[in-house]
């Protein structure tokens, strides 16, 4: 395994070969723009916040923060979520988030390391996307707040499932108790083991909590994974509710099949005028 000084050495080297050579410097290009900056000396370590902008003041404070510690701070740009002239247009707003995120990307390329603003444990999509950028250019990642807990279900010759994250280690247990009882009432891979793990935000989660208004709980039914009999789709939706609300469980998912009746009664009629 090359080390980071042979891998800019060979990038050198490539430049300087015959033009049919030439996808050897391209190749290494890409290699090298993987590497860490090199340091210069005495220069302060750069750090990159990721977060949602939802959390635009925490973002201001670890700003704040990381630069009295002495780090230079890439921070984002803008809170598209705040009114501003620039991207008042909602064709526009869409263009410039794009440009935003991609910009974002290249500021992780730069740094040197990453500090998540994760408050209260939330990280979004766009959030791990980073994270998981991060973890491929090898740039360490710290967070503000404490990542919580997942449940994992592990299933012979399957990816695990992963649910979270739980900000108390107490309430991941007992969801994946909850999980473990509902497997005796339904289908699910044999050998499946469900216990309780570390929150990992590089990795992909499935929401554990479900909402408990029946008609939010009806919409997320359209979404869910249905059963082809090999249990591959355990833990479901009402798996999921079992193991949140426990003997409430049951009542509440009447109402919300009660809710996906109504929804759907409109299409249903519109089928039969067609036919």
């Amino acid at each position: 395994m090359l080390n980071d000084q042979q891998l800019r050495d060979a990038y050198a080297d490539a430049l300087t070969t015959r033009t049919d050579e030439i996808t050897d410097a391209a190749t290494a290009a890409i290699v090298l723009r993987t590497l860490p900056t090199p340091r210069l000396a005495n220069r302060p370590t750069v750090v990159c916040l990721c977060g949602s902008t939802r959390f635009w003041d925490e973002l201001a404070e670890a700003n704040l923060r990381e630069t009295v510690a002495g780090r230079i701070v890439l921070a984002p740009a803008g809170n598209t979520k705040q009114s501003h002239p620039l991207w008042n247009d909602p064709q526009r707003a869409d263009e410039i988030k794009q440009q935003l995120g991609a910009l974002h990307r290249q500021k992780i390329h730069a740094a040197d390391e990453v500090l998540v603003v994760n408050t209260d444990g939330y990280i979004g999509d766009s959030t791990r996307a980073e994270i998981r950028l991060a973890h491929e250019l090898g740039r360490p990642v710290r967070y503000t707040d404490p990542l919580g807990y997942a449940v994992i279900l592990t299933r012979p010759d399957l990816d695990p499932v992963r649910l979270g994250p739980f900000a108390e280690s107490h309430a991941a247990h007992d969801f994946a108790q909850g999980l473990r009882r509902q497997m005796s009432y339904t289908a699910h891979v044999d050998g499946t083991v469900v216990d309780v793990g570390d929150y990992r935000p590089e990795l992909d989660h499935r929401d554990a909590y479900l909402p408990t208004d029946p008609y939010a709980l009806a919409t997320a039914m359209d979404d869910d994974e249905h059963g082809d009999g090999t249990g591959r789709n355990f833990p479901d939706l009402y798996a999921r509710l079992v193991a949140q609300r426990g003997y409430d469980a049951a009542d509440l998912w009447g109402r919300a099949c009660a809710a996906y009746d109504y929804m759907h009664s409109s299409e249903d009629e519109d089928e039969d005028e067609d036919e």
